[in-house]
Protein backbone atom coordinates (compact mmCIF):
# COMPACT_ATOMS: atom_id res chain seq x y z
CA UNK A 1 0.00 0.00 0.00
CA UNK A 2 1.46 3.58 -0.72
CA UNK A 3 1.29 6.34 1.82
CA UNK A 4 1.99 10.14 1.67
CA UNK A 5 4.01 12.27 3.81
CA UNK A 6 3.79 16.21 3.70
CA UNK A 7 3.69 18.27 0.87
CA UNK A 8 6.18 21.14 0.20
CA UNK A 9 7.57 23.63 -2.67
CA UNK A 10 10.82 23.07 -4.29
CA UNK A 11 11.05 25.52 -6.30
CA UNK A 12 8.76 28.52 -7.49
CA UNK A 13 7.87 28.73 -11.56
CA UNK A 14 8.58 31.33 -13.84
CA UNK A 15 5.71 30.90 -16.42
CA UNK A 16 3.46 27.81 -16.27
CA UNK A 17 3.29 28.06 -20.11
CA UNK A 18 7.08 27.68 -20.60
CA UNK A 19 7.19 25.15 -17.95
CA UNK A 20 9.23 22.27 -19.85
CA UNK A 21 9.66 19.45 -17.26
CA UNK A 22 11.92 17.36 -14.99
CA UNK A 23 14.09 14.48 -16.09
CA UNK A 24 16.89 12.44 -13.71
CA UNK A 25 19.86 13.22 -13.00
CA UNK A 26 23.32 11.40 -12.83
CA UNK A 27 22.90 10.93 -9.24
CA UNK A 28 19.22 9.68 -7.86
CA UNK A 29 18.92 12.24 -5.14
CA UNK A 30 18.97 15.38 -7.68
CA UNK A 31 16.77 16.62 -10.25
CA UNK A 32 16.88 18.79 -13.61
CA UNK A 33 14.22 21.16 -13.84
CA UNK A 34 14.13 23.59 -17.20
CA UNK A 35 12.02 26.01 -15.53
CA UNK A 36 11.44 28.14 -18.72
CA UNK A 37 12.32 29.07 -22.23
CA UNK A 38 15.88 30.19 -21.07
CA UNK A 39 16.66 29.07 -17.78
CA UNK A 40 17.63 24.97 -16.12
CA UNK A 41 18.17 24.41 -12.82
CA UNK A 42 19.85 21.64 -10.85
CA UNK A 43 17.81 20.78 -7.67
CA UNK A 44 18.62 18.19 -4.71
CA UNK A 45 15.42 16.39 -3.48
CA UNK A 46 16.75 15.76 0.09
CA UNK A 47 17.03 19.43 1.07
CA UNK A 48 15.25 21.40 -1.97
CA UNK A 49 18.48 23.29 -2.69
CA UNK A 50 19.34 24.76 -6.17
CA UNK A 51 22.95 23.03 -6.72
CA UNK A 52 23.55 23.97 -10.34
CA UNK A 53 21.98 26.36 -12.93
CA UNK A 54 22.25 27.40 -16.66
CA UNK A 55 20.98 30.44 -18.72
CA UNK A 56 20.78 30.63 -22.58
CA UNK A 57 19.79 33.33 -24.98
CA UNK A 58 18.55 30.41 -27.41
CA UNK A 59 15.47 29.19 -26.42
CA UNK A 60 15.03 25.77 -25.20
CA UNK A 61 12.83 23.45 -26.86
CA UNK A 62 12.35 20.38 -24.60
CA UNK A 63 13.36 19.25 -21.34
CA UNK A 64 16.84 18.58 -20.33
CA UNK A 65 18.10 15.26 -20.11
CA UNK A 66 21.54 13.81 -19.11
CA UNK A 67 23.17 11.28 -21.22
CA UNK A 68 24.53 8.75 -19.39
CA UNK A 69 26.97 7.52 -22.52
CA UNK A 70 28.67 11.18 -22.97
CA UNK A 71 28.37 11.74 -19.37
CA UNK A 72 27.04 15.33 -20.24
CA UNK A 73 23.89 17.11 -20.73
CA UNK A 74 21.95 17.21 -23.77
CA UNK A 75 18.96 20.20 -24.95
CA UNK A 76 17.30 21.39 -27.79
CA UNK A 77 17.59 24.89 -28.86
CA UNK A 78 15.09 26.61 -31.47
CA UNK A 79 13.91 22.90 -31.99
CA UNK A 80 16.22 22.14 -34.67
CA UNK A 81 19.21 22.56 -32.17
CA UNK A 82 21.20 20.04 -29.89
CA UNK A 83 23.95 21.66 -27.59
CA UNK A 84 26.00 19.39 -25.13
CA UNK A 85 27.64 20.44 -22.01
CA UNK A 86 29.21 19.21 -18.88
CA UNK A 87 28.61 20.53 -14.72
CA UNK A 88 31.67 23.30 -15.29
CA UNK A 89 30.34 24.91 -18.15
CA UNK A 90 28.50 28.09 -17.28
CA UNK A 91 27.72 29.94 -20.53
CA UNK A 92 25.14 27.86 -22.71
CA UNK A 93 25.43 29.78 -25.79
CA UNK A 94 29.37 29.37 -26.12
CA UNK A 95 28.85 25.46 -26.74
CA UNK A 96 29.12 23.76 -30.13
CA UNK A 97 25.48 23.54 -32.14
CA UNK A 98 24.37 20.34 -34.14
CA UNK A 99 21.98 21.52 -36.26
CA UNK A 100 19.06 19.29 -37.73
CA UNK A 101 16.85 19.73 -40.86
CA UNK A 102 13.81 18.51 -39.08
CA UNK A 103 12.20 19.52 -36.10
CA UNK A 104 13.05 17.39 -33.07
CA UNK A 105 10.53 17.30 -30.36
CA UNK A 106 11.97 16.00 -27.35
CA UNK A 107 14.98 13.45 -26.09
CA UNK A 108 14.92 10.29 -24.42
CA UNK A 109 17.15 9.07 -22.02
CA UNK A 110 17.23 5.41 -22.40
CA UNK A 111 19.60 2.38 -20.43
CA UNK A 112 19.59 -0.59 -22.04
CA UNK A 113 22.57 -2.84 -20.63
CA UNK A 114 25.87 -1.34 -21.61
CA UNK A 115 23.73 0.93 -24.21
CA UNK A 116 23.14 4.20 -22.70
CA UNK A 117 22.64 6.66 -25.40
CA UNK A 118 19.91 8.65 -25.47
CA UNK A 119 17.22 8.86 -28.54
CA UNK A 120 16.35 11.73 -30.45
CA UNK A 121 12.31 12.26 -31.13
CA UNK A 122 11.77 14.26 -34.22
CA UNK A 123 8.17 15.72 -34.43
CA UNK A 124 7.36 13.61 -37.64
CA UNK A 125 7.56 10.24 -35.27
CA UNK A 126 10.76 9.31 -36.61
CA UNK A 127 13.57 8.54 -34.32
CA UNK A 128 17.39 8.23 -33.78
CA UNK A 129 20.12 7.56 -31.30
CA UNK A 130 21.71 10.45 -30.42
CA UNK A 131 25.46 9.49 -31.39
CA UNK A 132 23.78 8.20 -34.79
CA UNK A 133 21.99 11.42 -35.58
CA UNK A 134 24.68 13.61 -34.41
CA UNK A 135 27.36 12.25 -36.52
CA UNK A 136 24.78 11.99 -39.50
CA UNK A 137 22.61 15.11 -39.40
CA UNK A 138 23.63 16.37 -42.27
CA UNK A 139 22.84 12.89 -44.51
CA UNK A 140 20.23 11.72 -42.00
CA UNK A 141 17.05 11.27 -43.81
CA UNK A 142 14.18 11.35 -41.90
CA UNK A 143 10.86 9.67 -42.71
CA UNK A 144 7.33 10.46 -41.49
CA UNK A 145 5.11 8.25 -40.62
CA UNK A 146 2.24 10.39 -39.19
CA UNK A 147 0.00 12.73 -40.87
CA UNK A 148 0.69 16.43 -40.54
CA UNK A 149 -2.78 16.82 -38.90
CA UNK A 150 -2.23 13.94 -36.39
CA UNK A 151 -0.42 15.38 -33.03
CA UNK A 152 2.36 13.62 -31.33
CA UNK A 153 0.97 13.16 -27.72
CA UNK A 154 3.70 10.95 -26.01
CA UNK A 155 6.75 8.69 -26.39
CA UNK A 156 8.82 6.00 -24.72
CA UNK A 157 11.09 3.51 -25.26
CA UNK A 158 11.53 0.58 -23.77
CA UNK A 159 13.91 -3.05 -24.22
CA UNK A 160 12.93 -6.70 -24.42
CA UNK A 161 14.90 -9.06 -24.59
CA UNK A 162 17.68 -6.66 -25.75
CA UNK A 163 15.76 -5.50 -28.20
CA UNK A 164 14.72 -1.79 -27.99
CA UNK A 165 11.58 -0.38 -28.80
CA UNK A 166 9.61 2.83 -29.16
CA UNK A 167 5.69 3.42 -28.47
CA UNK A 168 3.89 6.86 -29.78
CA UNK A 169 0.97 7.84 -28.72
CA UNK A 170 -0.86 9.83 -31.50
CA UNK A 171 -4.00 11.91 -31.56
CA UNK A 172 -6.23 12.62 -34.68
CA UNK A 173 -8.08 15.72 -34.99
CA UNK A 174 -11.58 14.12 -34.05
CA UNK A 175 -9.91 13.03 -30.82
CA UNK A 176 -9.19 9.40 -31.92
CA UNK A 177 -5.92 7.90 -30.27
CA UNK A 178 -3.55 5.19 -31.78
CA UNK A 179 -1.06 3.70 -30.72
CA UNK A 180 2.21 3.34 -32.68
CA UNK A 181 4.78 0.69 -31.49
CA UNK A 182 7.94 -0.06 -33.66
CA UNK A 183 11.21 -1.90 -32.70
CA UNK A 184 14.48 0.39 -33.56
CA UNK A 185 17.66 -0.81 -35.39
CA UNK A 186 20.95 -1.38 -33.55
CA UNK A 187 23.20 0.73 -33.15
CA UNK A 188 21.42 3.97 -35.44
CA UNK A 189 18.40 3.97 -32.99
CA UNK A 190 15.79 4.40 -35.92
CA UNK A 191 12.55 2.73 -36.93
CA UNK A 192 12.13 -0.87 -38.46
CA UNK A 193 9.61 0.38 -40.70
CA UNK A 194 8.64 -2.97 -42.26
CA UNK A 195 7.77 -3.93 -38.26
CA UNK A 196 5.69 -0.95 -37.23
CA UNK A 197 2.30 -1.71 -35.57
CA UNK A 198 -0.65 0.57 -35.20
CA UNK A 199 -2.98 -0.19 -32.66
CA UNK A 200 -6.53 1.85 -32.44
CA UNK A 201 -8.33 3.32 -28.75
CA UNK A 202 -11.57 2.17 -29.53
CA UNK A 203 -14.01 3.63 -27.58
CA UNK A 204 -17.95 4.59 -28.25
CA UNK A 205 -18.87 7.86 -29.14
CA UNK A 206 -20.12 8.53 -25.45
CA UNK A 207 -16.45 8.31 -24.18
CA UNK A 208 -13.51 10.53 -24.32
CA UNK A 209 -9.63 9.90 -23.16
CA UNK A 210 -9.21 12.16 -20.09
CA UNK A 211 -5.40 10.88 -19.22
CA UNK A 212 -2.66 8.67 -20.58
CA UNK A 213 0.16 6.94 -19.54
CA UNK A 214 3.15 5.06 -21.43
CA UNK A 215 4.74 3.33 -18.97
CA UNK A 216 8.12 1.80 -19.00
CA UNK A 217 11.21 1.41 -16.86
CA UNK A 218 15.05 -0.15 -16.07
CA UNK A 219 14.51 -3.51 -17.37
CA UNK A 220 17.84 -4.23 -15.75
CA UNK A 221 16.33 -4.42 -12.33
CA UNK A 222 13.58 -6.95 -13.57
CA UNK A 223 15.27 -8.48 -16.16
CA UNK A 224 14.04 -11.87 -15.21
CA UNK A 225 11.00 -11.34 -13.60
CA UNK A 226 7.99 -11.30 -16.40
CA UNK A 227 5.57 -9.64 -14.44
CA UNK A 228 8.16 -6.07 -15.46
CA UNK A 229 7.13 -6.56 -18.84
CA UNK A 230 3.57 -5.57 -17.60
CA UNK A 231 4.70 -2.79 -17.10
CA UNK A 232 5.49 -1.55 -20.46
CA UNK A 233 1.61 -0.70 -21.16
CA UNK A 234 -0.05 2.52 -22.13
CA UNK A 235 -2.63 3.27 -19.53
CA UNK A 236 -5.91 5.06 -21.27
CA UNK A 237 -8.26 6.48 -18.36
CA UNK A 238 -11.85 7.30 -20.09
CA UNK A 239 -14.56 9.67 -18.52
CA UNK A 240 -16.46 6.63 -16.68
CA UNK A 241 -13.12 6.38 -14.45
CA UNK A 242 -12.67 2.81 -15.17
CA UNK A 243 -8.82 2.49 -16.42
CA UNK A 244 -7.96 -0.09 -19.17
CA UNK A 245 -4.60 -0.98 -20.38
CA UNK A 246 -2.87 -2.53 -23.32
CA UNK A 247 -0.06 -4.72 -23.05
CA UNK A 248 2.57 -3.83 -25.98
CA UNK A 249 3.91 -7.43 -25.53
CA UNK A 250 1.34 -9.86 -25.49
CA UNK A 251 -0.71 -7.19 -27.70
CA UNK A 252 -3.91 -7.58 -25.46
CA UNK A 253 -6.05 -5.01 -23.81
CA UNK A 254 -7.52 -5.35 -19.81
CA UNK A 255 -9.89 -3.35 -18.01
CA UNK A 256 -7.98 -2.16 -15.11
CA UNK A 257 -10.81 -1.44 -12.43
CA UNK A 258 -12.72 2.05 -11.23
CA UNK A 259 -10.53 5.07 -10.50
CA UNK A 260 -12.08 6.66 -6.89
CA UNK A 261 -12.22 10.05 -5.82
CA UNK A 262 -11.43 11.94 -9.06
CA UNK A 263 -13.70 13.55 -11.62
CA UNK A 264 -12.98 12.29 -14.60
CA UNK A 265 -14.95 15.02 -16.64
CA UNK A 266 -11.26 16.94 -16.39
CA UNK A 267 -8.48 15.73 -17.54
CA UNK A 268 -6.35 13.49 -15.19
CA UNK A 269 -2.46 13.73 -15.13
CA UNK A 270 -0.65 10.21 -14.67
CA UNK A 271 2.48 8.71 -13.29
CA UNK A 272 4.24 5.52 -12.76
CA UNK A 273 4.70 5.41 -8.94
CA UNK A 274 6.63 1.86 -8.54
CA UNK A 275 5.20 -1.80 -7.18
CA UNK A 276 2.08 -2.02 -9.25
CA UNK A 277 0.93 2.17 -8.11
CA UNK A 278 0.37 4.41 -10.54
CA UNK A 279 0.29 8.04 -8.94
CA UNK A 280 -2.96 10.61 -10.53
CA UNK A 281 -3.38 14.12 -10.19
CA UNK A 282 -6.76 15.54 -11.22
CA UNK A 283 -9.54 17.79 -9.86
CA UNK A 284 -12.06 16.64 -6.91
CA UNK A 285 -15.68 15.24 -6.86
CA UNK A 286 -16.97 18.33 -5.85
CA UNK A 287 -14.75 20.31 -8.39
CA UNK A 288 -13.45 22.83 -5.64
CA UNK A 289 -10.05 21.75 -5.76
CA UNK A 290 -7.76 19.08 -6.81
CA UNK A 291 -6.82 15.31 -5.28
CA UNK A 292 -3.40 13.17 -5.51
CA UNK A 293 -4.67 9.43 -6.33
CA UNK A 294 -2.59 6.56 -5.30
CA UNK A 295 -4.36 3.56 -7.59
CA UNK A 296 -3.04 -0.22 -7.05
CA UNK A 297 -3.29 -1.67 -10.71
CA UNK A 298 -3.11 -4.94 -9.60
CA UNK A 299 -6.11 -4.65 -6.77
CA UNK A 300 -8.00 -2.12 -9.33
CA UNK A 301 -8.17 0.16 -6.14
CA UNK A 302 -7.21 3.56 -5.03
CA UNK A 303 -4.47 2.76 -2.10
CA UNK A 304 -4.73 6.69 -0.35
CA UNK A 305 -4.97 10.15 -1.47
CA UNK A 306 -3.31 13.86 -0.72
CA UNK A 307 -6.34 16.38 -1.06
CA UNK A 308 -4.91 19.32 -2.77
CA UNK A 309 -6.27 23.79 -2.93
CA UNK A 310 -6.13 24.37 -6.95
CA UNK A 311 -6.61 22.45 -9.81
CA UNK A 312 -4.57 22.69 -13.02
CA UNK A 313 -5.48 21.56 -15.81
CA UNK A 314 -2.79 19.29 -18.05
CA UNK A 315 -0.14 19.76 -14.94
CA UNK A 316 3.00 17.47 -15.46
CA UNK A 317 3.60 14.69 -13.20
CA UNK A 318 6.64 13.30 -12.09
CA UNK A 319 7.93 10.60 -9.53
CA UNK A 320 11.71 10.28 -8.31
CA UNK A 321 13.34 8.80 -5.70
CA UNK A 322 10.00 8.19 -3.27
CA UNK A 323 9.03 11.22 -4.40
CA UNK A 324 6.18 12.97 -6.55
CA UNK A 325 6.82 16.03 -8.37
CA UNK A 326 3.99 18.50 -9.65
CA UNK A 327 3.49 21.00 -11.73
CA UNK A 328 1.33 23.19 -9.59
CA UNK A 329 -0.03 26.56 -10.52
CA UNK A 330 3.01 29.00 -9.47
CA UNK A 331 5.37 26.28 -8.32
CA UNK A 332 6.59 23.12 -8.60
CA UNK A 333 5.51 21.04 -5.67
CA UNK A 334 6.92 17.58 -3.87
CA UNK A 335 5.10 14.84 -2.24
CA UNK A 336 7.20 12.25 -0.26
CA UNK A 337 5.86 8.75 -0.50
CA UNK A 338 6.24 4.77 0.95
CA UNK A 339 5.40 2.22 -0.82
CA UNK A 340 4.47 -0.97 0.94
CA UNK A 341 4.41 -4.33 -0.22
CA UNK A 342 2.68 -6.07 2.99
CA UNK A 343 0.27 -3.55 4.44
CA UNK A 344 -3.65 -4.51 5.57
CA UNK A 345 -6.20 -4.67 3.03
CA UNK A 346 -8.90 -3.25 5.13
CA UNK A 347 -7.08 0.41 4.37
CA UNK A 348 -8.33 -0.32 0.76
CA UNK A 349 -12.16 -0.45 2.50
CA UNK A 350 -14.43 2.65 0.32
CA UNK A 351 -11.78 2.70 -2.14
CA UNK A 352 -13.87 3.02 -4.83
CA UNK A 353 -17.88 2.91 -5.42
CA UNK A 354 -20.32 -0.25 -6.20
CA UNK A 355 -20.74 -1.08 -9.96
CA UNK A 356 -22.99 -3.03 -10.95
CA UNK A 357 -22.37 -5.79 -13.17
CA UNK A 358 -25.34 -7.08 -15.28
CA UNK A 359 -23.36 -9.96 -17.23
CA UNK A 360 -24.49 -13.52 -16.87
CA UNK A 361 -22.22 -15.73 -14.68
CA UNK A 362 -22.61 -19.41 -15.49
CA UNK A 363 -22.04 -21.70 -12.62
CA UNK A 364 -20.52 -24.78 -12.88
CA UNK A 365 -22.18 -27.59 -11.24
CA UNK A 366 -19.45 -30.14 -11.18
CA UNK A 367 -17.12 -28.36 -8.65
CA UNK A 368 -16.04 -30.08 -5.73
CA UNK A 369 -18.60 -30.02 -3.12
CA UNK A 370 -15.63 -31.04 -0.24
CA UNK A 371 -13.59 -28.00 1.56
CA UNK A 372 -10.12 -27.74 0.35
CA UNK A 373 -8.77 -26.85 3.55
CA UNK A 374 -8.42 -28.24 6.77
CA UNK A 375 -11.27 -27.19 9.50
CA UNK A 376 -13.07 -28.66 12.40
CA UNK A 377 -16.10 -29.88 12.65
CA UNK A 378 -17.54 -27.60 14.35
CA UNK A 379 -16.32 -24.75 11.86
CA UNK A 380 -17.51 -27.29 9.04
CA UNK A 381 -21.11 -26.92 10.15
CA UNK A 382 -20.90 -23.69 9.79
CA UNK A 383 -19.53 -23.15 7.04
CA UNK A 384 -22.38 -25.59 5.15
CA UNK A 385 -24.46 -23.05 6.59
CA UNK A 386 -23.33 -20.29 4.52
CA UNK A 387 -22.07 -18.35 7.21
CA UNK A 388 -19.43 -15.75 6.12
CA UNK A 389 -15.58 -16.58 8.23
CA UNK A 390 -15.89 -13.20 10.23
CA UNK A 391 -19.11 -14.33 11.63
CA UNK A 392 -17.81 -17.74 12.67
CA UNK A 393 -14.99 -16.17 13.85
CA UNK A 394 -16.68 -13.87 16.36
CA UNK A 395 -19.25 -17.22 17.43
CA UNK A 396 -16.80 -20.07 18.11
CA UNK A 397 -13.73 -17.29 19.48
CA UNK A 398 -15.18 -16.57 22.46
CA UNK A 399 -16.50 -19.91 23.28
CA UNK A 400 -13.23 -20.98 23.48
CA UNK A 401 -11.75 -18.60 25.44
CA UNK A 402 -14.04 -19.26 28.00
CA UNK A 403 -13.27 -22.64 28.73
CA UNK A 404 -9.77 -21.43 29.42
CA UNK A 405 -7.93 -24.03 26.90
CA UNK A 406 -5.27 -21.57 25.20
CA UNK A 407 -3.94 -24.57 22.52
CA UNK A 408 -7.23 -24.92 21.23
CA UNK A 409 -7.43 -21.35 21.03
CA UNK A 410 -3.85 -20.51 18.91
CA UNK A 411 -5.55 -23.78 16.79
CA UNK A 412 -8.81 -22.38 15.88
CA UNK A 413 -7.82 -18.37 15.27
CA UNK A 414 -4.94 -19.62 12.51
CA UNK A 415 -7.88 -21.41 10.64
CA UNK A 416 -9.14 -17.52 10.14
CA UNK A 417 -7.90 -15.37 7.75
CA UNK A 418 -10.40 -12.90 8.21
CA UNK A 419 -10.93 -11.93 12.04
CA UNK A 420 -13.12 -8.83 13.48
CA UNK A 421 -11.12 -6.63 15.66
CA UNK A 422 -12.99 -7.42 18.52
CA UNK A 423 -12.21 -10.71 18.85
CA UNK A 424 -8.57 -10.02 18.48
CA UNK A 425 -8.41 -7.27 21.29
CA UNK A 426 -10.18 -10.73 23.19
CA UNK A 427 -7.66 -12.76 22.28
CA UNK A 428 -4.58 -10.59 22.82
CA UNK A 429 -6.00 -9.38 26.44
CA UNK A 430 -6.46 -12.99 27.19
CA UNK A 431 -2.92 -14.03 25.95
CA UNK A 432 -1.61 -11.25 28.13
CA UNK A 433 -3.12 -12.40 30.92
CA UNK A 434 -2.41 -16.04 30.89
CA UNK A 435 1.40 -14.62 30.49
CA UNK A 436 1.34 -12.27 33.49
CA UNK A 437 -1.61 -13.71 35.45
CA UNK A 438 0.15 -12.18 38.55
CA UNK A 439 0.75 -8.96 36.90
CA UNK A 440 4.66 -8.43 37.27
CA UNK A 441 6.16 -5.06 38.09
CA UNK A 442 7.66 -3.90 34.32
CA UNK A 443 9.94 -1.82 36.27
CA UNK A 444 11.97 -4.99 37.49
CA UNK A 445 14.04 -5.63 34.62
CA UNK A 446 15.25 -8.59 35.87
CA UNK A 447 11.79 -10.33 36.70
CA UNK A 448 10.75 -9.00 33.34
CA UNK A 449 13.37 -10.45 31.49
CA UNK A 450 13.05 -14.11 33.31
CA UNK A 451 9.40 -14.05 32.22
CA UNK A 452 9.76 -13.26 28.35
CA UNK A 453 12.69 -15.66 28.62
CA UNK A 454 10.38 -18.60 30.08
CA UNK A 455 12.52 -19.13 32.88
CA UNK A 456 10.69 -21.83 34.95
CA UNK A 457 11.34 -24.23 37.40
CA UNK A 458 10.55 -26.96 35.64
CA UNK A 459 10.57 -28.08 31.79
CA UNK A 460 7.12 -28.63 31.43
CA UNK A 461 6.23 -25.37 33.26
CA UNK A 462 8.77 -23.79 30.12
CA UNK A 463 7.12 -25.49 27.24
CA UNK A 464 3.53 -24.27 28.86
CA UNK A 465 5.01 -20.96 29.00
CA UNK A 466 6.74 -20.49 25.08
CA UNK A 467 3.35 -21.83 23.87
CA UNK A 468 1.62 -19.14 25.69
CA UNK A 469 4.13 -16.84 24.18
CA UNK A 470 3.76 -18.31 20.72
CA UNK A 471 0.09 -17.28 20.91
CA UNK A 472 0.83 -13.66 21.88
CA UNK A 473 3.30 -13.57 18.56
CA UNK A 474 1.06 -14.58 16.53
CA UNK A 475 -1.79 -12.20 17.66
CA UNK A 476 0.47 -9.57 16.96
CA UNK A 477 0.75 -10.17 13.49
CA UNK A 478 -2.59 -10.29 12.58
CA UNK A 479 -3.64 -7.94 10.10
CA UNK A 480 -6.25 -5.04 11.48
CA UNK A 481 -7.96 -1.84 10.70
CA UNK A 482 -6.48 1.19 12.35
CA UNK A 483 -9.70 2.75 12.67
CA UNK A 484 -11.59 0.31 13.78
CA UNK A 485 -9.97 -1.27 16.04
CA UNK A 486 -8.85 1.85 18.49
CA UNK A 487 -12.20 1.80 20.22
CA UNK A 488 -11.74 -1.53 21.39
CA UNK A 489 -8.32 -0.89 22.73
CA UNK A 490 -9.95 1.77 24.87
CA UNK A 491 -12.70 0.14 26.09
CA UNK A 492 -11.39 -3.53 26.99
CA UNK A 493 -7.42 -3.28 28.17
CA UNK A 494 -6.47 -1.63 31.02
CA UNK A 495 -3.67 0.82 31.13
CA UNK A 496 -1.47 -2.46 32.92
CA UNK A 497 -2.13 -4.60 30.25
CA UNK A 498 -0.81 -1.87 27.73
CA UNK A 499 2.04 -1.00 29.77
CA UNK A 500 2.67 -4.80 29.30
CA UNK A 501 2.27 -4.68 26.05
CA UNK A 502 4.75 -1.46 25.20
CA UNK A 503 7.10 -3.14 27.30
CA UNK A 504 7.11 -6.60 25.89
CA UNK A 505 7.34 -5.16 22.24
CA UNK A 506 10.47 -2.80 23.22
CA UNK A 507 11.74 -6.30 24.88
CA UNK A 508 11.18 -8.19 20.92
CA UNK A 509 12.46 -5.25 19.21
CA UNK A 510 15.86 -4.63 20.80
CA UNK A 511 16.82 -7.37 23.36
CA UNK A 512 15.09 -10.91 21.87
CA UNK A 513 17.22 -13.39 19.74
CA UNK A 514 14.13 -13.84 17.59
CA UNK A 515 13.86 -12.73 13.59
CA UNK A 516 10.28 -11.11 13.56
CA UNK A 517 9.13 -10.79 9.96
CA UNK A 518 6.33 -8.85 10.70
CA UNK A 519 8.68 -5.88 12.90
CA UNK A 520 6.58 -3.41 11.13
CA UNK A 521 3.85 -4.89 13.01
CA UNK A 522 5.08 -3.98 16.19
CA UNK A 523 5.72 -0.11 15.17
CA UNK A 524 2.09 -0.02 14.07
CA UNK A 525 0.74 -1.57 17.99
CA UNK A 526 3.33 0.28 19.40
CA UNK A 527 1.93 3.32 17.69
CA UNK A 528 -1.67 2.61 18.00
CA UNK A 529 -1.14 1.76 22.12
CA UNK A 530 0.08 5.67 22.46
CA UNK A 531 -2.52 6.94 20.57
CA UNK A 532 -5.25 4.68 22.05
CA UNK A 533 -4.09 5.63 25.77
CA UNK A 534 -2.64 9.17 24.97
CA UNK A 535 -5.02 10.82 27.76
CA UNK A 536 -4.13 8.65 30.20
CA UNK A 537 -0.32 8.73 29.70
CA UNK A 538 -0.44 12.70 29.92
CA UNK A 539 -2.78 12.91 33.13
CA UNK A 540 -1.48 10.28 35.49
CA UNK A 541 1.57 11.02 37.68
CA UNK A 542 2.35 6.92 37.90
CA UNK A 543 6.03 6.34 37.75
CA UNK A 544 5.35 3.15 36.20
CA UNK A 545 3.73 5.21 33.22
CA UNK A 546 6.71 7.56 32.80
CA UNK A 547 9.08 4.18 33.03
CA UNK A 548 7.44 2.55 30.53
CA UNK A 549 7.49 6.06 28.07
CA UNK A 550 10.96 6.43 28.47
CA UNK A 551 11.77 2.82 27.60
CA UNK A 552 9.76 3.29 24.44
CA UNK A 553 12.27 6.25 24.08
CA UNK A 554 15.36 4.97 24.27
CA UNK A 555 14.09 1.88 21.63
CA UNK A 556 12.95 4.27 19.20
CA UNK A 557 16.42 6.65 19.38
CA UNK A 558 18.04 3.65 19.20
CA UNK A 559 16.46 2.37 16.22
CA UNK A 560 16.84 6.09 14.91
CA UNK A 561 20.83 6.07 15.63
CA UNK A 562 21.00 2.99 13.80
CA UNK A 563 19.17 3.86 10.98
CA UNK A 564 21.99 6.92 11.12
CA UNK A 565 24.95 4.97 11.15
CA UNK A 566 23.48 2.58 8.05
CA UNK A 567 23.59 5.92 5.87
CA UNK A 568 26.81 6.69 7.56
CA UNK A 569 28.21 4.11 5.89
CA UNK A 570 26.16 3.70 2.33
CA UNK A 571 28.48 6.15 0.31
CA UNK A 572 31.45 3.52 1.14
CA UNK A 573 29.36 0.53 0.69
CA UNK A 574 28.32 1.68 -3.16
CA UNK A 575 31.50 2.54 -3.87
CA UNK A 576 32.53 -1.08 -2.77
CA UNK A 577 29.36 -2.78 -4.90
CA UNK A 578 30.26 -0.46 -7.54
CA UNK A 579 34.41 -1.59 -7.76
CA UNK A 580 35.15 1.90 -7.14
CA UNK A 581 38.05 2.46 -3.93
CA UNK A 582 37.21 3.75 -0.63
CA UNK A 583 39.06 6.78 0.11
CA UNK A 584 40.89 6.98 3.31
CA UNK A 585 40.54 9.96 5.32
CA UNK A 586 44.01 11.44 5.76
CA UNK A 587 46.11 11.34 9.30
CA UNK A 588 46.17 15.04 10.71
CA UNK A 589 49.30 15.13 12.75
CA UNK A 590 48.79 17.59 15.50
CA UNK A 591 51.69 20.25 15.56
CA UNK A 592 52.50 23.43 18.11
CA UNK A 593 54.85 26.30 18.02
CA UNK A 594 57.64 26.57 20.37
CA UNK A 595 59.26 30.44 19.48
CA UNK A 596 57.72 32.71 17.47
CA UNK A 597 59.85 35.44 16.26
CA UNK A 598 58.04 38.67 15.62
Amino acid sequence: MAKFHSYYVLCPLIDQKSFLGVTENRENENIIVTLGRNVVNKYRLSDQKQIAGWTSKDHITSAIIYDKEKQCYAGIFNKNTIKMWTSEEDNLDKLKKYKFSANISKLIPFVNGSNKTSIIIFENGNCASLTYGIDNRKTFEVKSFIKDTDTLVDVIAYSVKNKDYICHVVKNQKGRYEIINCPLRDELGDLEMAKLNRVKVTRTEQQFVVGYLLSSHNYQVYFLCKCVFIRSAVWPLRNDSKMTAYNLLSKSWNTVGTVPWINTQSGVSLAWMGESHLILFGSNLDQDGAIIVAYNTVLGVGSCRYPMKMYTEGAKLYCFNGRIILEASNHIGMLPYILETDRNLSSLLGSHDITLDNSTEIADWDSPVELLFKVNDDLRDLLKVGISERSICAQTIPQLLENNDFRIVFRTIKEFTDIPESILILVLKYSINIINPDNIDVMNEELFTNLCQCKKDSKKEVIMSKARFELLNYVLQISFSDALIIPYIKNSLTLDEVLFLMTYIGYLLMESDKIFHYESKLYDWCALLIDSFYQQYVMTNDVKVAYVLEKTRAVVTNLTEKLYSINSIMPSLNKLVNGKPVSEPKDKTSYSIEILKI
